[in-house]
């Protein structure tokens, strides 16, 4: 064998360590482990090498120990025959090659010298090789260990069968001739890159199908963004957003596009979101719509309820209520009987919402009878004019009334100008209970209904005023005895029915007004003015009997019509009596009623052709201002002693010194007093046994249920819906505003703009 080459023996040409030490690696060849000597030496070191390739260092006997091995302890571990050494040069690692080495003279004896003392070298691994063992990492395929990513992407992986006859997402974008590279991304981002092998461009059919979905898509951001939640706005954003920037880049940049629509629409964007966005969109692709959430919909513990005993132990309850039962009655069965009886002490109570869904758990739920649909005249153009003129009066009066304010509901007494006098609102309505008249709804099985009482059955009829002041329109006892010809209450009560008390009438209500609730309210509070409210019906507008009325009226004169007042005519204010004098030369017409045609005579607008007494169209009620001279009747309505004639209760009330007005049809929530027999008809409902010695017993208990501070907030809940009318909202939003400002009695100035801006 020739020795090495010059170059391969120049001292200044090999690598060395900081130290001049020789570096030892192990490697593997041959299925036998060899050791490779990385030598570094000074100019000065003397090296030999034999025939075979082994040298020896120098010959210092001080380099090996007593034994002859090397002194160095990692070479005295090495196994003899196992160790080749190369010296390597940065510049030239082989050297000349036209350099053989056979010129070189041979020195034998160092020769032989070197290889008794290497003879019985041997060379070993400590056992703190770890370090060796760290410098080789595992198989791996990018992150993944290769072992798990063969388990889920080979041939028989389980995520390669579960993909199986599935789509990639990368069909839905046009493919590309050129394999587009992007030099900005990481090595570890998986891209997929779409290019066609054939010369010209590929026609991707599932190419159009994503531009739709992403059309399909921006209308429903657009038009259903009112209806969607947060998340799943956010969501469909998302990927729209990803499939319009992926559309737009044929497809190419997965991660980093999702991870900028990430970071866009989410606050958290990250790397976790990119991935969640290019699920969804996949998901959205395949199935036209977005996952179903899976949040809150895991139970965390067992409930009480689905124990099969305990549910037995309810039904039973429930059975001999009767279809009697509510969620407070049943939550104080749980409580006082259900668990003592299973042996609960810890838990002691639970709240309403619970026992209401244990009954929903139970297969119970609340059912209405129903009773058809009401429809009304609410925005009727009639209405909406009476209604701006009513709220003129209205808000004219509420300068000298006192407001109540705050939880407790205190009086704020009013600033009065000298002279005036504070006024009172005092409201009044008509209300019927009925014997029969129970709970609207009941917590029922599925498929059962109680039987009920055929009918209303018998019933009470209840005529009651009230005011902000102290509720029900009544006598204190003090006052009882200051005032001992007053009647205590002004509430009447009334059994109507043929064979009964009869039916409410106009008289009914004007003797209820004249002899209890004037001189009560003037008893309560005599440096005050009322002003009676009451609902416009016809019994309430009725007239007086000899009111100028012109459909009771007749054509010509005598006949079957009321004798009427006297009247005045004319700018000069002329008197004219509606019946023929006691003097007039036919007896017959004397004390008799003149007709309109006589009427008209006499003030010299009957015309010369006639008039027929009603009309078609006035007989049909149509609403025509121009019609002026169409009938008799027509003619005298538009008189104006005619026009202003008022009805039976507003000149009662006006000739006792208060005031009168009348809610516009239609609106019954501007009246406070239906709020208070809704809570009274509440009261009568849970305590209705279905009899007529009950109803007598109930009806009064559930008028007096009501308190004066609920009764006050209803009456604060009717000014917010005058206030909002009269700034010109309308009816639903009305009916947010007056939810919304639950605490004030009206609706502040600022929120006009905010309720107009909802429209």
């Amino acid at each position: 064998m020739p020795p090495p080459s010059k170059q391969k023996r120049k001292s200044k040409e090999q690598a060395r360590t900081a130290d001049s030490k020789y570096n030892i690696k192990k490697i593997c060849k041959d299925g036998r482990d060899s050791l490779t000597l990385e030598v570094s030496y000074n100019d000065d070191d003397s090296s030999n090498f034999f025939a075979d390739g082994s040298c020896y260092f120098n010959d210092d006997p001080d380099s090996f120990n007593d034994n002859g091995g090397s002194s160095s302890s990692f070479v005295d571990d090495i196994p003899a025959g196992d160790i080749n050494f190369k010296f390597f040069n940065d510049e030239e690692a082989w050297g000349d090659d036209d350099d053989s080495g056979w010129d070189e003279p041979e020195d034998m004896e160092a020769e032989i010298k070197l290889h008794q003392r290497l003879k019985n070298l041997d060379l070993v691994w400590k056992d703190d090789n770890q370090l060796e063992k760290m410098k080789r990492e595992p198989y791996k395929i990018g992150k993944i260990p290769k072992s798990t990513y063969y388990d889920k992407y080979g041939p028989n992986g389980t995520l390669t069968k579960a993909a199986a006859g599935t789509e990639k997402i990368t069909i839905f974008f046009k493919i590309s001739n050129t394999q587009v590279t992007n030099p900005q991304l990481s090595k570890t981002d998986t891209l997929e890159v779409f290019s066609s092998n054939s010369e010209s461009e590929v026609v991707n059919p599932y190419t159009y199908k994503i531009t739709e979905k992403i059309k399909d898509l921006k209308e429903q951001l657009e038009k259903q963004h009112n209806q969607l939640t947060v998340v799943e706005y956010n969501y469909k954003r998302a990927i729209f957003e990803y499939l319009t920037l992926l559309n737009n880049n044929n497809g190419h940049g997965k991660i980093d596009i999702s991870l900028e629509v990430a970071r866009k629409i989410f606050i958290d964007g990250g790397v976790w979101k990119a991935r969640k966005i290019r699920n969804l969109t996949k998901y959205w692709l395949l199935n036209n719509k977005l996952p179903e959430s899976k949040i809150g919909k895991h139970q965390k513990i067992i409930r009480i309820i689905d124990d099969e005993d305990v549910a037995e132990r309810c039904y039973t309850w429930i059975r001999k209520q009767d279809f009697n039962t509510t969620p407070t009655s049943f939550k104080k069965f749980i409580e006082n009987e259900l668990f003592p009886n299973i042996g609960i002490i810890k838990e002691k109570s639970i709240a309403l919402i619970t026992a209401t869904r244990w009954l929903n758990v139970l297969g119970y739920s609340f059912q209405q009878y129903r009773r058809g649909i009401y429809y009304d005249g609410h925005e009727r153009d009639d209405v909406l004019q009476y209604r701006k003129e009513f709220l003129e009066k209205m808000f004219e009066h509420e300068k000298y009334m006192s407001k109540y304010e705050g939880e407790s509901m205190d009086r704020i007494h009013p600033n009065l100008p000298e002279g005036e006098k504070e006024r009172i609102l005092v409201v009044h309505d008509e209300c019927i209970f009925y014997s029969n008249d129970g709970k609207r709804g009941l917590w029922t099985k599925d498929g059962e209904m109680p039987l009920r009482k055929k009918g209303n059955g018998r019933s009470i009829m209840v005529s009651e005023f009230l005011t902000e002041v102290d509720g029900r329109l009544r006598l204190q006892q003090t006052d009882i005895e200051k005032h001992p010809h007053v009647s205590e209450a002004a509430r009447c009560y009334l059994k109507p029915g043929v064979n009964q008390e009869g039916y409410w009438t106009a008289e009914h209500l004007l003797e209820q007004i004249e002899y209890k609730a004037i001189p009560i309210f003037e008893a309560l509070y005599p440096d005050c003015v009322a002003v009676f409210a009451f609902d416009n019906s016809s019994n309430h507008a009725a007239f007086s009997k000899d009111a100028l009325v012109a459909n009771r009226m007749n054509l010509n004169l005598g006949g079957k019509q009321p004798v009427m007042r006297n009247t005045y005519f004319g700018p000069n204010n002329q008197l004219q009596s509606m019946v023929f004098p006691t003097t007039h030369n036919d007896e017959k017409l004397r004390g008799k009623p003149k007709g309109i045609k006589q009427v008209l005579m006499e003030r010299g607008k009957w015309p010369p052709g006639g008039l027929v007494l009603e009309c078609n169209k006035c007989k049909e009620k149509c609403q025509d201002s121009s019609r002026t001279s169409c009938c008799a009747r027509r003619v005298i309505s538009l008189e104006p002693d005619f026009l202003a004639q008022k009805g039976a209760i507003e000149e009662l009330i006006e000739n006792a010194g208060h005031k009168c007005i009348f809610f516009p049809k239609f609106h019954c929530e501007l009246n406070f007093i239906e709020r208070y027999w809704g809570a009274a008809k509440r009261y009568s409902h849970e305590n209705c046994n279905y009899s007529w010695e009950g109803l007598q017993r109930v009806v009064s208990e559930s008028l007096d249920s009501v308190t004066l501070i609920t009764i006050r907030k209803f009456s604060r809940k009717c000014w917010r819906y005058m206030d909002l009318y009269r700034k010109g909202i309308d009816r639903k939003l009305v009916e947010y505003a007056v939810k919304k400002y639950k605490s004030h009695r009206r609706i502040p100035e600022g929120v006009l703009e905010e309720l107009n801006k909802l429209k």
